[in-house]
């Protein structure tokens, strides 16, 4: 008999995906966070860096689940713009509004051509949705949007953003993130038509000021102040004993434990993770990112939101500028942006020379000036930054999150579901998980988070 505590909850990380859990849990179980940082936030964090804002690239809220809103609403009710998206793609000499596939117009003609006979070939013979169920996203690209757009945008662009040719990654994360338009919207797009509202971000929230962190913060103010501990490392995990074991020699006892780890270091943490449990977790593959955030001594630097750069030519995937949609990310007369460079590693000795490019190539596709001068600089490796849909995330990721499960281990967030998903995601697994754990049916029935089934025979081995 091992003695944890009945009922109580660890959660691990305090991110927005933990607090969110915390506090849709607060007086039904007992809940105690652990984050490892001195801080809050997790990726959603802010750096204040001489009268600038920045955040860890762009995190811009996209609410579409009531729920959410009423969560974030309450929260901060007056604490949010509403914005209406605008972002670019810049490609073969040319700047077109995103997305590229609905906003052909102003790119070479025989860039448009090929695009165009490509999208009408694949929309009169389409492809049978089971295939395009388990293909590789190039094999998508092609089969939705013909070879044209496929070639001309999707397929550098997310070569360069997933560090990986696009014959090997799944296309299971576009069903929410690629726009798919209408043959109208191509073709209008094509003869200069400007196509608005496609995708899921036609419209985002942003803070008035203060960076993103002022989300996680306000969840963090709305729990009791025993709730989270900070400075706060796990060094183990037995799911057998139900203890959680941390740097400073604590053991915390728990009925439940929700994690919000990268799920590699979750089941790195566990003391009696069997072996091919650990070499499937092992196997699961994730991109670097290289965030560049410079201030500039020069107002209205650009009004553009984001755009998005598909050549090699350029080595970042994507630049946005916080001060295009909040002013107060800057001090008067200046302007910042975010950039991002993707690596399948990102080794120590690679960030000055990146640094060193980032600067050039931003005078070189006209976001800065030669003159320009850089007033503040803040750099940040994220690691793990986008995980990587591949075959072995397709065979193991089912198998792991059910054995996890039902060891009463319920693994969430982005990281925890390995996955490519949004703040609101985040902000709703917890409140999924907690409505699981406060339903009085749960003891019986260790199922973890609503969308993870039950184990079997063969996903509890993961193969």
């Amino acid at each position: 008999m091992n003695r944890r505590s009945d009922g109580a909850v660890v959660v691990l990380g305090a991110g927005l995906a933990g607090l969110s859990t915390a506090l849709h849990l607060d007086g039904r179980r007992e809940v105690t966070v652990l984050e490892r940082e001195d801080r809050v936030g997790g990726l959603t964090r802010s750096f204040h860096v001489d009268g600038f804002t920045f955040d860890l690239t762009g995190h811009l809220l996209h609410l579409r689940r009531p729920e959410v809103q009423a969560l974030v609403s309450r929260l901060m009710p007056d604490g949010w713009r509403r914005i209406e998206r605008r972002s670019y793609i810049q490609t073969h000499g040319a700047t077109v509004p995103y997305p590229f596939q609905a906003n052909l117009h102003g790119l070479p003609a025989e860039v448009v051509r090929d695009c165009l006979l490509g999208f009408v070939r694949a929309q009169a013979a389409p492809a049978d949705p089971e295939t395009l169920a388990s293909a590789s996203f190039q094999a998508w690209a092609e089969a939705v949007f013909g070879e044209g757009i496929a070639r001309h945008f999707l397929i550098p662009y997310n070569r360069k953003l997933w560090c990986r040719e696009p014959s090997e990654i799944t296309a299971e994360w576009v069903s929410w993130s690629v726009p798919r338009p209408s043959l109208e919207e191509v073709i209008s797009g094509a003869v200069g038509f400007v196509n608005r509202g496609l995708g899921y971000n036609p419209t985002f929230q942003y803070p008035a000021g203060g960076g993103i962190e002022v989300l996680p913060e306000a969840l963090k103010g709305a729990l009791r102040q025993s709730a989270v501990r900070l400075r706060t490392e796990v060094t183990g995990i037995d799911t057998e004993r139900r203890e959680v074991r941390t740097a400073d020699g604590d053991v915390l006892p728990y009925a439940d434990l929700v994690s919000t780890l990268p799920l590699p270091r979750l089941v790195q943490c566990l003391v009696d993770a069997p072996p091919e449990v650990r070499e499937a977790a092992a196997g699961l593959r994730a991109t670097s990112v290289l965030n560049v955030n410079l201030g500039v001594a020069r107002p209205g630097l650009t009004d553009r939101h984001w755009v998005y750069y598909p050549e090699d030519a350029f080595v970042f995937y994507r630049v946005g500028s916080p001060t295009a949609f909040c002013a107060a990310s800057a001090p008067a007369g200046c302007s910042s942006l975010y950039v991002e460079v993707a690596r399948d590693r990102l080794l120590p000795a690679e960030i000055e020379p990146l640094v060193a490019r980032v600067e050039q190539d931003l005078v070189a596709c006209g976001l800065l000036r030669a003159d320009d001068r850089i007033v503040a600089r803040h750099l940040a490796r994220i690691e793990p930054a986008y995980v990587i849909y591949d075959a072995h995330r397709r065979r193991h990721l089912p198998g792991l999150l059910a054995w996890l499960a039902a060891r009463r281990v319920h693994s969430i967030g982005r990281y925890g579901r390995w996955e490519y998903g949004s703040m609101e995601d985040a902000l709703h697994q917890g409140m999924e998980v907690a409505a699981a754990l406060s339903d009085p049916r749960h003891a019986a029935y260790p199922a973890g988070v609503p969308t993870c089934p039950p184990p079997t025979a063969s996903a509890s081995r993961t193969s």
